[in-house]
C-alpha cells in the first residue's frame, strides 16, 4: 500500500493530480494515441496530460449505474454503444428487479446522450480503429465505470488500452490490470474509501467548465490520429 494511502490532500487539486500524472505518463505512451476521459472530472486531470504529451482529448462517456435507493453504489456501468456491465453480487444485495435494471440503463443512457450533445467532441470510437487509448479519471473506487470504458475502446480497435487515474482501490486496480494493457495510478491503496480523501480541493466540475477545457485541449494540441474528424462548431 502506498505510505500515503489515506491521507487527506495527497493531491491540491485535480489539475495538479493530471500534471503528476502526465509526468508519470510521459515516457510510457506511444504514439499514435488519443486521450479519453470519463467526465466531468476526469477531464480535469486529462487536460494537463493532453497538454504535455501533445495529444488529442476526447470524452469516454461510461457511467455507472446505481438504483435511487443507494446512489452512491454501483451496480454495474454503460458505455455510449448501450453496453452494459452488471455486478451480480450488487444486484443481489441492492435485491434489484429487471425493472429496475432497465430503468436504470434508460437514465443513464438519456444522461450519455445529452453530455455527447453538449460536449460537442467525437466520440472514442471516431478516431479507432488504430491508435493507443489513453482512458483518464480522477479516480476509482469500484472500477466498474473505467471497465466499461476499457471494454469499448477495445470493441473499437484500439491498439493498447491505458488506465491512468490519481488514485484507485486496489481492487479495482487488480480487475483492470486484468483487461487493460496498464494500469497507471499514482496511489493505489488497500483501505480505499473515496475518491475525494486524497484531494484537497474536490470541488465538483460543471459542463460548462468540460466545454471550456475540451475547447482548450482542441485549440493547443494538434491531431497527430490519421483521419480523425474536426471539433464540431
Amino acid at each position: 500500500m502506498n505510505p500515503h494511502a489515506g491521507t487527506l490532500g495527497i493531491f491540491k487539486n485535480r489539475t495538479d493530480a493530471g500534471r503528476q500524472l502526465a509526468a508519470k505518463l510521459e515516457s510510457l505512451i506511444q504514439r499514435p494515441c488519443v486521450i479519453a476521459a470519463i467526465p466531468r472530472g476526469g477531464v480535469a486531470v486529462a487536460l494537463p496530460i493532453s497538454e504535455r504529451l501533445a495529444v488529442p482529448l476526447t470524452v469516454s462517456y461510461a457511467r455507472k449505474l446505481t438504483d435511487p435507493r443507494a446512489p452512491e453504489l454501483a451496480f454495474g456501468s454503460l458505455d455510449e454503444d448501450g453496453e452494459a456491465i452488471i455486478d451480480g453480487s450488487t444486484v443481489g444485495t441492492l435485491d434489484l428487479r429487471p425493472a429496475d435494471i432497465d430503468a436504470a440503463r434508460a437514465h443513464v443512457a438519456a444522461e450519455i446522450h445529452r453530455r455527447i450533445r453538449l460536449y460537442r467532441v467525437p466520440v472514442l470510437a471516431r478516431f479507432l480503429p488504430g491508435p493507443g487509448v489513453v482512458l483518464v479519471d480522477d479516480g476509482l473506487a469500484t472500477g466498474l465505470t473505467m471497465q466499461a470504458a476499457v471494454s469499448y475502446a477495445r470493441r473499437h480497435g484500439a491498439r493498447e488500452v491505458t488506465v491512468a487515474v490519481p488514485c484507485a482501490s486496489a481492487s479495482a486496480a487488480r480487475m483492470l490490470g486484468q483487461t487493460a494493457d496498464r494500469v497507471i495510478s499514482l496511489v493505489i491503496d488497500e483501505d480505499f474509501e473515496a475518491v475525494g480523501h486524497y484531494y484537497a480541493d474536490f470541488v465538483p466540475v460543471r459542463d460548462d467548465e468540460v466545454v471550456d477545457m475540451l475547447a482548450r485541449a482542441a485549440e493547443h494540441v494538434a491531431s497527430d490520429i490519421h483521419d480523425a474528424p474536426p471539433r464540431s462548431r
